[in-house]
């Protein structure tokens, strides 16, 4: 592993996507995503994807001409057609306009359609988050999941995340609802490491712990993720987008194709609601870290409390990649 600063990272990131015609202001933000995202050790979805991204940019699959239209709907509802642009711009765009909008109505709601890939769902939260806002996040993907019961992919990890901001601190949840995200599969490729034998299964649908070897991954939770997977397609492919799970362009397939995923966003402005609500949720959140824990050497941590230590910790001592990732970002 070689550790790289904050800074050194997102100019380089900023380099490449700008030699692959990326303008400044998307390479900035897009850059600004996938360091958030390695910052807090979240490399599935951090510079390790920056080389999958330039790809289909040359390919034609991520459109850099896409104006992210905004279709007002209601007061509160609006639609965003991505047309194939960035996911990161997208999304980006469509926090502004449901933050700015639930500032107004105290509630804001828009679905993003002809989307492309978005990093972490959470970096949009933490946007909501130090505005005072609550919300909710969920996108689809294409197929990687099998069906409860199934043998072969139907469903993406299909991702929900959350914000929750308090006085001092916030709830901060973002996770597959796969067993794991398909990109920490990537990221044990690459380190050539083993990975827990529930994880995913090979093409037969036998479960294996060679990264190398899983086809397919499982839903989290057996029934009960797969019930969560099929309410975030309903929210998206099938509410907003109209395309959904095996007919949606796969990310590491038919490049030149724009990839059609939706997504689903909530914004509230919690003080419609409670005067005191930052003073409510850090009680709660003190309450949580106030029970016992198994371990007492292990205190109870808080949804995304872990990143952010992850993040003050790479902020002072630098940001940990891989060999092949550095040498993507830096060398090559």
């Amino acid at each position: 592993m070689i550790n790289v600063s904050f800074e050194e990272l997102k100019d380089a990131v900023i380099n490449k996507l700008r030699l692959a015609d990326v303008s400044e202001y998307e390479a900035e933000i897009v850059a600004d995503v996938l360091c958030y995202a390695d910052v807090r050790g979240i490399h599935s979805h951090g510079a390790l994807r920056l080389e999958h991204y330039i790809k289909r940019i040359k390919a034609g699959g991520i459109n850099l001409k896409s104006n992210f239209n905004i279709e007002a709907k209601k007061p509160s509802f609006a639609l965003m057609d991505a047309d194939g642009g960035s996911g990161h711009i997208a999304m980006k765009k469509a926090t502004d306009w449901a933050i700015e909008t639930a500032d107004k109505q105290g509630i804001a709601v828009i679905g993003i359609k002809n989307n492309s890939h978005c990093g972490a769902l959470s970096y949009y939260n933490k946007m909501a988050i130090d505005k005072k806002k609550v919300s909710l996040i969920m996108a689809n993907t294409d197929p990687g999941v099998i069906p409860y019961g199934g043998k072969r992919a139907f469903f993406g990890t299909n991702p929900i995340s959350y914000g929750f901001p308090a006085k001092n601190d916030f709830l901060l949840g973002d996770m597959a609802t796969s067993e794991v995200a398909l990109g920490r599969i990537f990221t044990a490729r690459d380190n050539n490491e083993k990975v827990p034998i529930n994880w995913g299964v090979d093409e037969n649908g036998n479960s294996t712990d060679d990264p190398k070897k899983i086809k397919y991954v499982i839903p989290f939770g057996g029934a009960k993720g797969y019930v969560i997977m099929t309410m975030i397609e309903a929210f998206t492919g099938l509410l907003i987008g109209n395309v959904y799970c095996n007919n949606l362009v796969k990310m590491y397939g038919d490049m030149d194709k724009k990839r059609n995923l939706s997504t689903f966003m909530l914004v509230v402005d919690p003080f419609v609601y409670n005067e005191d609500y930052l003073d409510t949720v850090q009680s709660f959140i003190d309450d949580i870290r106030k029970e016992p824990s198994l371990d007492e050497n292990k205190p109870i941590t808080i949804p995304g409390e872990r990143k952010e230590a992850c993040y003050r910790d790479y902020l002072k001592n630098g940001i940990s990649l891989s060999e092949k990732v550095y040498k993507y970002v830096f060398e090559d």
